[in-house]
Parts: structure tokens; sequence; C-alpha cells
């Protein structure tokens, strides 16, 4: 049986649930090997997402205590994981990129990714995969043939060549098959997401074709036909969070979750920065948890009463409580033998003590500063401050190690689709902004020393951490007054600023 594609006048072949029956390496098998491995992944990725955005499991507390406090417990949720990961992912921001020798920051390089709003969408890249341990970048040609206006052609590129599109790729729908001996060589790469209108499409990349499909009720069928791959690679690139030779599995912790989450499951060879700390969120939610129970039930302070004969109901025959405590009341007893007192509440410095200690193994597992997590930072040398922060430096540059090279092969990929000799210069190197936090008076000393020791005028600004665009604007400011000095002559002094006489020494 055949089905006919919408907008096409050709009927192609549903494609049957299995790949058993499919050549190995073949476009249905890829289908169907890379869909189940999608799969996979899923329920752990559903359980980070959960995790980072507060969807805490009270996976220490027992069944009795969850029925007793369960209404009490839903709201709680102590989540440090967006501030540790945040910690190092909002220290990425790439501000250009460089080929070969030239020390200027690449224009072309530099509009493919404004063009394609990577300012914004290159954080949720690194966001996602320190999250998952790998997100993805799309690379493919423009739909548009010729640059077309936007907003009723209020605004119109002005560039007559239309870069292509580069595009952030969730994990939950996108995933890569590496080559066995090569990691960094891909064969497929498989994408799957759903329409508003509850159509799951899929698109699968090969080095040499593209297939479109489209979801059925007994499998998938193609949508369109098969489009041509011009650029002889899988146009998929990963973006791995802490890279592994193997991929990495998940903790014993994570497998044992209510999620159920397969313990053989995993996200391509990176490593998520979350796997070291949901079990800690856990307890400290467990902590944290106990001290607001505590707070209910014991933390008021009970008073007793001894010797005192209690009053019964006239109708049930049941005690009577014979005192209201508030602060314009007063209990008094008459007989000889009363005596009143009270219990100590139950100390909370117990729980809070337990959480803070939760918390400081938590920022040292992470390479998170203690200041970030534990609010406590006063009157702190600049020194002491860079030497907390050490270890969320040196955690962020292993990053932009990794991320770098992805972003590198994005950038050539697009020079590619624009037959641009460029996208085959393995010397391109991301300009990152400094990811140290110092002061002012830390950056002014140490360009006065280097200017001393002779370094050139422009490596000062980029030690400065100024962008490449921001370098060549000094560049032409400095070259606009020149002329104007030789033009003019040098400007004369303010009259505004008192003169200060010379004064001859003898």
């Amino acid at each position: 049986m055949a089905l006919t594609v919408p907008n096409t006048a050709v009927e192609v072949p549903l494609i049957q649930p299995g790949v058993s029956q499919h050549e190995i390496n073949s476009p249905l098998w890829w289908v169907g090997h890379l869909e189940g491995e999608l799969n996979k992944r899923q329920e752990l990725i559903h359980l980070q997402d959960d995790y980072y955005t507060g969807r805490h499991k009270m996976t220490f507390a027992s069944s009795a205590f969850r029925e007793a406090f369960g209404q009490m417990l839903a709201a709680i949720s102590d989540n440090w994981i967006p501030l540790v990961i945040g910690a190092s992912t909002e220290r990425l921001k790439p501000q250009g990129f460089r080929f070969g020798k030239d020390a200027q920051g690449d224009d072309e390089a530099w509009r493919i990714w404004q063009e394609n709003q990577l300012d914004a969408d290159g954080s949720l890249a690194f966001t996602e995969a320190a999250k998952h341990g790998e997100s993805y970048l799309l690379v493919w040609p423009n739909s548009d043939e010729k640059p077309k206006g936007v907003f009723g052609g209020f605004f119109s590129r002005r560039s007559e060549t239309v870069v292509p599109r580069i595009t952030v790729e969730h994990p939950s729908q996108m995933i890569v098959a590496r080559e066995g001996g090569d990691r960094r060589r891909r064969s497929a790469a498989f994408k799957r997401w759903e329409e508003d209108t509850g159509e799951v499409y899929a698109t699968l990349y090969l080095p040499d074709s593209i297939h479109y499909y489209l979801r059925a009720e007994n499998g998938w069928k193609e949508r369109r036909a098969p489009g041509k791959n011009a650029l002889g690679v899988v146009p998929v690139v990963p973006l791995v969070n802490e890279p592994q030779m193997l991929p990495c599995r998940v903790p014993t912790a994570l497998s044992v979750l209510p999620h159920n989450v397969n313990p053989y499951s995993h996200v391509g060879l990176g490593r998520s920065d979350q796997v070291d700390i949901i079990s800690t969120v856990d307890q400290i939610n467990k902590l944290l948890a106990d001290m607001m129970i505590a707070s209910e039930v014991a933390a008021f302070k009970q008073r007793w009463v001894t010797g005192l004969e209690v009053p019964e109901d006239e109708v049930t025959g049941e005690p009577v409580e014979p005192f209201k405590a508030a602060v314009d009341r007063l209990w008094v007893g008459d007989g000889e033998n009363v005596r009143f007192g009270q219990f100590e509440a139950t100390d909370l410095s117990n729980y809070t003590g337990a959480i803070e200690q939760r918390i400081q193994s938590l920022a040292a597992r992470t390479r998170t500063p203690p200041h970030y997590l534990l609010g406590q930072i006063t009157n702190v040398s600049g020194d002491a401050l860079k030497a907390a922060e050490a270890g969320l430096s040196s955690k962020t540059n292993a990053k932009k190690n990794s991320f770098g090279e992805g972003l590198e092969e994005a950038i050539r990929l697009a020079f590619a689709w624009m037959e641009d000799d460029r996208a085959m210069d393995l010397s391109s190197e991301v300009d990152w902004a400094p990811s140290e936090a110092r002061s002012e008076a830390e950056y002014v000393d140490s360009l006065v020393k280097k200017m001393a020791f002779g370094v050139p005028k422009e490596q000062l600004w980029a030690d400065s951490g100024y962008s490449p665009q921001q370098i060549a604007r000094f560049k032409s400011m400095l070259i606009e007054e020149g002329l104007r000095t030789d033009v003019f002559g040098p400007a004369p002094p303010d009259p505004n600023q008192p003169v200060t006489p010379d004064v001859p020494t003898s």
C-alpha cells in the first residue's frame, strides 16, 4: 500500500517499525537505530530537566513520612542546581573568531554568528550541554535564496550574501552517531520533533543525503523526496560538556530515583554537571523538610502542669483542657501541690548546621565559590576573592576548550556552505571574554606593567577583555585622532582648567 504525501505528486511507501529487515547503514536502518537510542535517553533528560527547574522528589523520605507530611513537603524545593550550572556558563561569552596568524577578528565569521542570533542562543547551547552532557549545532543553508527584507521591508540585509543557518538543538530531539574508530567523525544524525498540530516529524542527516519523514499510524513515511548533502559531512556539531572517551553512565543514585532511569542511559560522550549534585540536593531537601516539620510541631515551647485536677466534659466525660495559652492570660492553680513548667523548644540549629555542611560539600565538588552559595562575603581582598574563584575559572576555561572546538567547526561548516576557503582553515579559534573576575585596579596595574615590558598596545587591549570589534574601533579612532592632529594641530588647553605656574627651583 502507498500513501500520497501532501503537496507532492508522488507516492512514497510507509517505513514500517523495526530495523531488522533493513540493510545495515541504509537510511531506514539509521532511522530505526537512532530513534531507539534517542528513546533510551529521554527518561534521563526529563529527570535532569526536572531537577534543574526545581521539580524535586523526596527520595530520602520514608513512605510513612511522606504519607503524614506529604502536603507540607510538596512545596519544598531548595534548588541550587541553576546557580551551580550558571556560575560557569554565564562566563562563557564568545566575542569573535580568528583565523591563522591574523590578530584581527574575522568580520565575516562574526557576521555569521550575529545573523544567527547566537549571542542569545549560544548561551542556551552552553546551558543545555552543561545540564545534559551535550547539545548540538545544526548548520544548514538558509532557505532564502536572495536577501529579503523583514518587518514589511523596514529592515533589510545590507549584505548580498545570505549566511547559512546555525540553530541550537536539544538532546531530547537530536542525536548524533559517531564513527567507531574516530569520535570526532560523525556517521549520521537524527532529529525528531512534534509540531503544534500533533504531527511528529523527523530528519535524518547522512554525509551524502538528507531524508525527511512524517510519523504515520503504522510507522514513518517520507514526507518529501530525499535531498543531496553537498557538504559531504554530517552538518550537526556536538557541543560536549566535560568530554569522555566512553559514554558517561548514570550514577547509581540517579538510577534508583522514582523516575526509574535506565542505569545504562547516557547523552553522547559528555558528562552532565548535575550528576554529582542531584543526590546532595535530595539530602538538603530532606534536612529542610525535617526542619520545617520540627518547627511546626516542636519549636513551640510546650507547657506542663502537675498536681491539678483535670475537669471533664459533662456530656462526653472526656478531659477538658483547663488553660488557654495567650499573652493576656494567667495560669493559676488552687491546689497545694500544683506545679507549672515548660519543655524547651527543639533547637533548629542542628538542622541548619547539617544543611550548611551539605552546601559546602556541594560547593567543593562543583568548584563553585562558597560565597556564591552561602552569601558570606565581607571585606574580602581582591587576592582572596581571586583565590576563591580559581577553581571556577579553571572549570570555565576547560569548558571553553571543548565548546570552542564545536563553535569553530560550526563556523567552518558555514563557510563551506558559502564555498569559502576558510572552511578548510583548521587554525580557527574562538576569542572568549575573560573568565576571571578582577577589579579595575588589577587591570590597570597589570596593563601598566605589561606596557613597560614592551607588550604591543593591541595585545594590551585584547588582554583587557575588549572584543575584536572594539579593538578595530579603537584603531580607527586612533587614526582619526592622528589625522585631526596633523591637520588642526594639538587640541588647545581647556580654559576651565586652572593653570599651575612654573615655580623655579634653587
